[in-house]
């Protein structure tokens, strides 16, 4: 005979089990931003858009939110249900500049909270490659001049400091000949000898607060 308390408790131990099988735990929601990997700054004021992703409808989310770090005015995204984007001016005459990143600050849907992605992105200012050419018989010269934009009150400065690729179009390719960096007027121009006319351009290196550029062509 199997006494009473012992036909409960094997009773309760099946139930556990098939419990356990029948119920397998269920994934938390998310909710992502989408935001441009690349952000150029070319005016005072620049407006920079985010969009949920896919997720956070599938979700069914009800708000989500990020700051942007760093920040000096208190920046970030916010969507509601059925928000499309999200923006945020950009004053370049005292926002950051450089790589900043979205920090998760909540996501909800009816039930509870979503998990979501923390993305960086970058904000730098615009930049203008400028190339003139001369030539004198076999003397070939190269003029340039950078200009970015920047947080003075002015808005464009001249790119001193900047290294910038010379570079010639010869065998159905670019190539650099050479490399000098723009004095304090964002300018410089070199020389040499090339009896044979060829196809010039400048290409601006990318610094942590600009984007780089590239000029026109001039034929020499």
């Amino acid at each position: 005979m199997i006494k009473p308390l012992t036909c409960i408790a094997a009773a309760l131990t099946t139930l556990a089990a098939l419990t356990a099988t029948a119920a397998p735990a269920v994934a938390a929601g998310s909710c992502s931003i989408i935001l441009p990997a690349r952000v150029q700054i070319a005016s005072q004021y620049t407006v920079i858009t985010a969009h949920p992703s896919s997720d956070c409808a599938a979700s069914r989310s009800t708000d989500a939110s990020w700051n942007v770090s760093p920040s000096r005015s208190g920046d970030f995204f916010s969507f509601g249900a059925g928000t499309l984007s999200s923006s945020y001016t950009f004053y370049s005459s005292w926002s950051t500049v450089g790589v900043l990143r979205a920090v998760a600050t909540g996501a909800t849907d009816s039930g509870g909270y979503l998990s979501q992605n923390s993305p960086t992105y970058t904000v730098k200012y615009a930049t203008w490659a400028y190339v003139a050419s001369s030539r004198s018989g076999r003397a070939v010269h190269i003029n340039a001049l950078i200009k970015n934009y920047s947080n003075s009150p002015s808005g464009m400065a001249r790119g001193a400091g900047r290294p910038v690729s010379v570079q010639r179009y010869i065998h159905g390719a670019w190539q650099t000949i050479l490399v000098r960096t723009t004095s304090s007027t964002g300018q410089f121009t070199v020389g040499f000898v090339q009896p044979r006319a060829y196809s010039y351009r400048l290409v601006a290196a990318e610094t942590k607060t600009a984007w780089g550029a590239l000029s026109a062509t001039t034929v020499r």
